[in-house]
């Protein structure tokens, strides 16, 4: 009993202290977060319109009329609704975009340790689905335009505001898309701040890069297809759709795209260098200097996060083949997930991937055609106040430029003529946060320091 007292008034005080951590700026922040994690926006169960009509009423109660805000809905999809806000600069011409989205990955409630839709604060982290994506920014930029508008303050750029459904999936309207097209001038800005990049934490939670994000793969799927007559399993023969299927992947499995580097990429294996350091890090310093070094190539490539980002790549995701026990296959197909890096078309890589099946009975098919965009410039306007603000919170923390091998709604935006830039000054262990995965989670002192890295940068690009 009387070291459960003990654990009991150690727990008060922890909690008591962590309460006066707790101001009342960040206090209306986290009710902010808490509402957008707590509102289900995955596809299978949720509706991303509750979560923007909860936004669109927390902004009207802080002072944005109905010129300054809207809540698009797409046609015939009542739940993939998106916000959008705009806070008003004197320069009718510039502006700035903040954009997230808001739909989250589904998520089982059995196989999760917590409710996936209800935020837990628990040993220093927040635990829910979309805690880490895309929630956490767009939590910090509502709480910053309701912020902003009550102090009055009077950008030169105006601020518009998107929170879009439809990233995660594409069984959804993408939100981006569908505003380009249909309500671009929501959207039209010089340049947008977007997810894909935070920072890198050591093991023992030391800082040591904060990333930006300029540029992206696109991600583009491909079916390889085979057919034949098929017939009475009794009766095997040597023209099997599976077989030969299964030998076309085999080569694919032994083939490896070229090893290419953008600036961006080159400067992240440059600054990486010294922090990995060791062996692999003489490896990537070496690359960065002689991206044809093959020695370097090969020990870099070793780590899959490093290869996703030297070159395309594309993996089978999925297998679909015959049509009963008993028979022969008389068909065969397999789905590949390919990750393209800018400047190559999905028919540039189609013809690739036909020249490694070398069999021409193997149909090699785009599915959904996407669309490359080319990376956006890191210029000293975008980097100046992202080295000022990182230099007074994370002293000597170096800056390092990075491309995404994943895929966010940037590319949409970049198609179009605008710029887009991921960052959002939330550190993590790489792979803590299992993203998409079950129990994700977020640091609670890294989105506390990301709210502030983001306001800080945002009001250094408004004025």
């Amino acid at each position: 009993m009387r070291s459960f007292l003990l654990a009991a008034v150690v727990a008060g005080l922890v909690a008591s202290a962590h309460a006066q951590e707790l101001t009342p700026d960040r206090a209306a922040f986290r009710a902010i977060y808490e509402e957008l994690v707590e509102i289900d926006t995955s596809e299978a169960t949720g509706s991303c319109t509750r979560a923007a009509e909860a936004v669109a009423a927390r902004l009207r109660a802080a002072g944005y009329g109905e010129n300054d805000l809207r809540v698009i809905v797409p046609e015939g999809r009542p739940d993939d609704g998106n916000l959008v806000a705009v806070l008003r600069g004197t320069s009718r011409q510039r502006a700035l975009l903040l954009l997230a989205h808001i739909d989250v990955v589904n998520a089982n409630r059995a196989d999760w340790e917590r409710d996936p839709f209800t935020l837990i604060e628990e040993n220093g982290f927040f635990y829910g689905r979309g805690s880490a994506d895309d929630k956490a920014m767009a939590a910090v930029f509502v709480d910053l335009m309701i912020r902003l508008r009550a102090e009055n303050f009077r950008p030169r750029r105006s601020l518009r505001l998107a929170l879009t459904c439809g990233e995660e999936t594409s069984n959804r309207v993408n939100g981006v898309e569908y505003l380009l097209e249909h309500n671009r001038d929501w959207l039209q800005a010089d340049f947008a701040l977007n997810e894909g990049a935070g920072g890198i934490l050591a093991e023992d939670g030391r800082p040591l890069a904060l990333n930006v994000q300029a540029g992206e793969k696109i991600h583009q799927v491909f079916t390889l297809t085979l057919t034949n007559a098929g017939g009475h399993s009794s009766r095997p023969v040597a023209e099997n759709a599976i077989y030969r299927l299964s030998a076309g992947l085999t080569r694919l499995s032994q083939h490896q795209f070229p090893v290419e580097l953008n600036p961006v990429t080159r400067a992240f294996f440059e600054r990486m260098a010294p922090i990995v350091g060791g062996e692999k890090g003489a490896a990537m310093a070496a690359l960065a200097r002689a991206p044809s070094d093959a020695a370097a190539q090969a020990a870099v490539a070793s780590d899959p996060s490093f290869n996703a980002i030297m070159r395309t790549t594309c993996v089978a995701t999925q297998v679909d083949a015959g049509h009963a026990p008993n028979a022969l296959p008389q068909r065969a197909v397999a789905t590949l997930s390919c990750r393209v890096l800018q400047g190559h078309t999905p028919e540039e890589v189609r013809a690739e991937l036909q020249r490694v099946m070398a069999d021409s009975a193997i149909s090699v098919d785009i599915v959904r055609r996407r669309e490359g965009s080319a990376a956006p410039q890191l210029t000293r306007e975008i980097m100046r106040p992202v080295e000022r603000v990182a230099a007074r919170l994370w002293p000597g923390i170096p800056i390092v430029p990075t491309m995404s091998a994943g895929a966010t709604d940037g590319r949409h935006l970049n198609n179009a003529g605008i710029p887009t830039y991921g960052m959002s000054g939330m550190f993590a262990v790489p792979g803590e946060g299992n993203a998409h995965g079950l129990n994700e989670k977020i640091r609670v002192r890294s989105l506390y320091e990301g709210r502030e890295f983001l306001e800080s940068v945002v009001r250094d690009y408004a004025r």
